[in-house]
């Protein structure tokens, strides 16, 4: 088992789907943030699993980079580039 694939193990047997976690953004971009939760890489919460933000605003301004965020894991995602996907939708 090559580094990457333990990894993604370990990340998989400490976090469950379902799971409120917190983490950092470290990166935004046009589909969502990426923010780090201590798996090794950065988890995705995409734009459209982030809250209504409030009149004026867009999901873009929503979590600005170095802000804490709370949200649930939805799901891991089994592709080439193993993707751990954030919700914050009851």
């Amino acid at each position: 088992m090559n580094p990457e694939e333990k990894n993604w193990n370990d990340v998989k047997a400490r976090y469950m789907t379902g799971q409120e976690v917190e983490g950092r953004v470290v990166h935004k971009a046009p589909f969502g943030d990426f923010v780090d939760i201590g798996a090794g890489f950065p988890a995705l919460l995409e734009i459209i699993q982030m809250p209504e933000p409030p009149p004026g605003q867009s999901a873009a301004d929503l979590n600005p980079v170095g802000s804490a965020v709370k949200a649930r894991i939805a799901s891991f995602e089994e592709t080439p580039d193993k993707q751990i996907r954030f919700t914050q939708k009851p």
